[in-house]
């Protein structure tokens, strides 16, 4: 197929999602339910990326999932405004040890992961491309890259001229960003110049594509690990994110985001359940309170395969966006900033709800939200979505359970996360040769044999690689503490 026949089908896939698509009017009388006039949906937390370079294999995600409702009418809270500095800066001791994989197959991944990188960063910018050759990005697909170049670095993988190199690049980018009238980043932009664009690629001169408060959530976690890590950086950093006006990123104690309509931005409700919360601790590292999303979510237990899990009552019947009950948000809250015993009953039940499919079925199981190498480009496969379990559909909700897949990413979280586990010994076995050696990780493999595997490939599962192995090397310590044991500096 023609490259320029494959970029229309992708944009007029993405412009539906993002432009056409309206949920019903709901009936139900809960204000996080329903809204007076239909709302629109978002592309989050990882936006359209579309890959018009590489036809074949195509490596091209459709937009996420909407995380939008109304915003709930309750009084609103007293919140403390938002800074740029954390309610305690963790500096860490400086040391010049080197952390170690010590395993051959931890060594050949990482440099594996590694090759994304090296063909995807841009100069210009300091920006790396969200999916393989492509100069466009979202602030979710940037919170990953900071954190998979602070992972390569560490794990010596980069020497420190280059370290320095590509953070001055990248924080004299951010000190110049164009910025849209609401002071906050706009959801997409290109890698090679920064200049705005919209979530299908086209040009956003003015910005008017609106901001993902879970983008931003993700991206200022990685400035947090970036500032914390290497305290030289930390007064750059702060100084940029000053520029943005972080109050907009909560309202009335809920995650908020904006999206275009009628020719202005709306402002709405962000986030489901794992995500939503995910989001709400990281923002937390720059004393930015979302209360009711870390405190009062409307969740609901339901049993799949007999094994009880909190699941967002929040669905796409009710509110206009699926309540993915998928891996990525508990992962990443675990590799990065730890889980609490709040959630760590969730974290186990969804492990052993995976666990107990293998067993039933033989079916290898690691659900995800990824993207795909044939449409419709990306897909959440969770455990439990729209009061059914084990779905893999679309941001319109439409069911493909012929493209169920094993994440890699997931497969490579679970192992770094819980080693001692002979289940995620497999999974990480499964996924260590699933990729390419010149391009990086693939997102993973086809339950369908038939299929093989999915070919595609990006900044999100090469940057979590890298993060998993990092984990590992520090002592499983998340990346937003410091052990000070360990960790390489810079000088």
């Amino acid at each position: 197929m023609a490259i320029s026949s494959i970029k229309s089908m992708i944009l007029q896939s993405v412009l539906y999602a993002t432009t056409n698509q309206q949920p019903q009017l709901c009936p139900i009388t809960a204000t996080w339910q329903c809204s007076p006039t239909p709302f629109m949906l978002i592309a989050a937390p990882d936006n359209f990326n579309p890959d018009v370079e590489t036809p074949s294999p195509q490596t091209v995600p459709e937009p996420n999932a909407p995380t939008v409702t109304p915003l709930p009418l309750k009084p609103k809270p007293t919140l403390p405004k938002p800074t740029v500095t954390p309610e305690k800066l963790v500096t860490p001791t400086p040391t010049t040890s080197l952390l170690r994989l010590t395993q051959e197959a931890d060594q050949i991944a990482a440099k594996r992961a590694w090759k994304y990188f090296e063909r995807n960063w841009n100069p210009q910018t300091g920006l790396v491309n969200s999916v393989d050759n492509l100069p466009w990005t979202t602030w979710w697909d940037q919170g990953s890259a900071l954190l998979g170049i602070h992972a390569a670095y560490q794990l010596g993988l980069l020497p420190q001229d280059v370290f320095q190199k590509r953070m001055n690049t990248l924080l004299q980018t951010l000190e110049k960003l164009p910025l849209p009238v609401t002071g906050l980043p706009n959801k997409a932009y290109n890698t090679n110049t920064a200049e705005m664009r919209h979530l299908n690629d086209t040009p956003d001169p003015k910005g008017t594509s609106g901001w993902s408060v879970l983008d931003m959530a993700r991206f200022l976690l990685g400035l947090h690990v970036m500032r914390s890590h290497y305290p030289e950086y930390s007064d750059r950093i702060n100084h940029i994110v000053a520029r943005w006006n972080l109050s907009k990123l909560v309202k009335d104690g809920w995650l908020n985001g904006a999206v275009p309509r009628a020719g202005r931005l709306l402002e709405v409700q962000e986030g489901r359940l794992g995500y939503e919360q995910y989001a709400a601790h990281s923002l937390k590292l720059w004393n930015i309170q979302a209360t009711n999303a870390l405190s009062n979510p409307p969740v609901k237990t339901v049993q799949v395969d007999g094994i009880t899990l909190q699941v967002d009552q929040r669905n796409l019947k009710n509110s206009g966006a699926t309540n993915y009950l998928t891996n990525d948000p508990y992962l990443l809250w675990g590799l990065e900033m730890g889980w609490n015993d709040v959630v760590k009953p969730q974290v186990q039940n969804l492990l052993k709800v995976q666990l107990q499919r293998f067993k039933r079925t033989g079916i290898l199981t690691a659900v995800n939200e990824d993207s795909l190498d044939r449409p419709p480009y990306f897909l959440y496969y969770s455990v439990y979505s729209n009061g059914q379990s084990w779905q893999a559909v679309n941001t319109s909700g439409k069911v493909y359970p012929q493209l169920r897949f094993v994440s890699t990413k997931a497969a490579f979280s679970w192992f770094a996360l819980m080693p001692d586990d002979p289940y995620m010994k497999r999974l990480r076995d499964f996924a260590q040769n699933l990729s390419d050696k010149n391009r990086g990780y693939f997102s993973g493999r086809y339950e369908n044999s038939k299929l093989g595997i999915n070919a595609s490939v990006d900044i999100n599962t090469n940057a979590i690689v890298l993060e998993s192995l990092l984990y590992q090397a520090r002592g499983r310590h998340p990346l937003v503490l410091e052990a000070r044991s360990q960790g390489r500096q810079q000088k």
